[in-house]
């Protein structure tokens, strides 16, 4: 938008009360003329194509309204909208400079500060759209100016009218340029924020080295390697290196959301351009069907969701794989995945009369654990997750509601069928050795002790040593994660923490939330620990303790105490903790201790 033409003869000379001066910009999306409002300021007048359907229309001023919720931070205004002789025009803010894509086709790629504040301002203004519930759709690099105050996103929410969609390789249409488009959009399902990161990610990429991540010579080959090939970013620094790898990931729900995105940076040293977006009351969606045949918005399905026969031996990947096995989706990614799998079995009978007794004080012990592991999976496993377990377990579960279930009974040759494994003593004895080693590695809740203990295992196609293997991998990605953290001048930890940091043994939703405080406030590290309940081997320490008083806040304790419990609060379900209560420890001093329950890759 650093440029303008003259206005053509077929140009309108005025749209909605504002005077036209010249043309900004024209595309599939309609033509950008710069404009005079009737109070002499300049502005940017988008008239789009024509349409006479009054569903289209609506649809348009339900964009329009909802983009004039979004945050100013990072974004261009959007000013005022209507129809004029059948086309729908909308108005925003004039941001006076080139284009992202300009400056790096006559300058070259951007690095240093530079990129940093590119990166800062366009995950700020994501997340100020997803906050209110939209979604970009067409986020690209001729989307983000370069303006006087610094970079500004423009487009976004208007990608979803008439003229602004390229046909999928379903047939559908799908809305957006197909070089920055994620798999969901470039094949016309369902799009959600996570179709935006991806864009950020690749528009991010060519933002720092110059070239696109993926490339072919025709539509039909890019289209190709978006959806099965891998990325080639480049050397980008780190940590938008790692963010940039990870939004390139196949599954949506691995990518980072904008908010987290722009947390890890702020959390390596990256100064805010404003303040750090809210969380969303719900996940940003494109609420245009892809196909007739889309779940009604009531049930929708999960968009990644893979139905696989029974005794299906193929991996198929899940998006939360990475949490549960150590390997957080925020801070970690990577290493492989598991299936979320939809099975029509359901639930067996009461287990047949002749039962053998057991004692009253071990049927109480494993009555408790049940009732204990019951709980865990339906507060935190999905409903379209398969769970195998025992006729008791699985016939609970079943009464509470909970839908896909795989009964293991004396002739069940293996749990492959599922996801997850409700471990009895039972189950333990039915598989020997094999349940650990072959089928489901991954403890990652535990209730109750001895012969009355209940496992929830993962199944992991390749048995413990690809587990190991996969473990290993994100460990290392963790520990330069969680030095990141150390390295973050409104962080102040003890030798204690310092160590657990180093080590790798964090779970990912503390450091997130570590970020997300002291965007605002500085705070101290006091200890790291394991005190929520149900966390098997396969967790890390999930609790921390914060000093209630730090000097450098210039708040009284009751004031920074109340207000991170108000944060933590307000994050997304998944990332809400467990507790946050003051403890007094064993030397007197009182701190925040912040627990998150066993973590788990399949919130509700």
């Amino acid at each position: 938008m650093s440029g303008m033409l003259p206005l053509r003869v077929t140009d309108p000379r005025e749209v909605g009360g504002y005077g036209l001066i010249g043309r900004l910009g024209e595309g599939g999306q309609g033509v950008v003329f710069l404009a005079v409002s009737s109070a002499g300021a300049r502005v940017a007048v988008k008239v789009l194509p024509e349409t006479t359907d009054s569903q289209v229309r609506n649809r348009f001023l339900k964009e329009v309204a909802a983009a004039q919720r979004v945050a100013r931070f990072c974004t261009a205004q959007v000013l005022d909208a209507g129809i004029f002789e059948r086309r729908p025009f909308i108005v925003s803010e004039y941001v006076n400079g080139p284009s992202l894509v300009e400056v790096v086709e006559r300058d070259g790629p951007r690095s240093d500060s530079a990129l940093e504040r590119i990166a800062v301002a366009t995950l700020t203004a994501l997340g100020a759209v997803h906050a209110v519930g939209m979604v970009h759709r067409d986020f690209k690099p001729g989307n983000v100016l370069l303006g006087p105050d610094g970079p500004v996103v423009i487009d976004f929410g208007m990608a979803s009218v008439p003229g602004m969609t390229t046909t999928g390789l379903s047939g559908q249409a799908a809305v957006g340029t197909p070089a920055y488009m994620a798999p969901e959009q470039l094949a016309g399902r369902r799009v959600t924020a996570a179709a935006d990161m991806w864009a950020w990610a690749v528009s991010m990429a060519f933002a720092g080295t110059g070239k696109l991540p993926f490339t072919g010579e025709s539509l039909t080959a890019m289209a190709f390697a978006i959806l099965h090939g891998e990325p080639s970013v480049g050397r980008l620094p780190e940590p938008l290196g790692g963010l940039v790898r990870r939004c390139l990931s196949k599954e949506p729900a691995v990518r980072p959301s904008a908010r987290d995105a722009l947390s890890e940076l702020v959390a390596a040293g990256a100064q805010l351009m404003g303040p750090l977006p809210p969380q969303a009351a719900a996940p940003a969606v494109d609420d245009e069907p892809s196909s007739p045949s889309t779940a009604p918005p009531e049930a929708p399905a999960p968009p990644d969701t893979v139905e696989h026969a029974r005794g299906s031996r193929g991996p198929v990947r899940w998006p939360w794989r990475a949490v549960a096995l150590l390997a957080s989706v925020l801070l970690a990614g990577g290493a492989g995945g598991l299936a979320l799998i939809l099975s029509r079995h359901g639930p067996s009978p009461q287990r047949p009369a002749g039962t053998h007794a057991v004692p009253s004080q071990k049927l109480t012990a494993e009555t408790v654990a049940r009732t204990q592991a019951i709980t865990w999976i339906l507060r935190q496993v999905s409903r379209a997750v398969v769970v195998s377990c025992d006729s008791d377990v699985c016939t609970e579960l079943a009464q509470q509601g909970f839908p896909n279930l795989e009964t293991l009974g004396p002739g069940s040759p293996d749990p492959l069928g599922s996801t997850l494994v409700v471990a009895t003593a039972a189950i333990r004895a039915q598989f020997g050795s094999r349940l650990a080693s072959v089928y489901a590695p991954a403890v990652i809740a535990s209730f109750g002790s001895g012969n009355a203990r209940i496992e929830i295992r993962e199944i992991y196609s390749g048995g413990t040593h690809a587990l190991r293997a996969a473990l290993q991998a994100d460990l290392q990605v963790r520990k330069i994660s969680d030095t990141q953290i150390l390295a973050n001048s409104h962080v102040t930890v003890s030798a204690v923490a310092r160590a657990q940091l180093l080590s790798g043994a964090i779970d990912p939703r503390l450091p997130t939330l570590i970020a997300a405080i002291t965007a605002a406030y500085p705070v101290r590290i006091v200890d790291f620990g394991d005190q929520a309940p149900g966390g098997g081997p396969a967790s890390l320490l999930r609790s921390m303790d914060l000093a209630t008083h730090v000097g450098a806040a210039h708040l009284a304790a009751p004031a920074y105490v109340s207000w991170i419990q108000s944060l933590v609060k307000a994050q997304r379900a998944q990332f809400v903790p467990a507790s946050s209560e003051l403890v007094t420890l064993a030397d007197g001093q009182t701190v925040l201790r912040i627990e998150f329950a066993a973590p788990s890759p399949l919130s509700p």
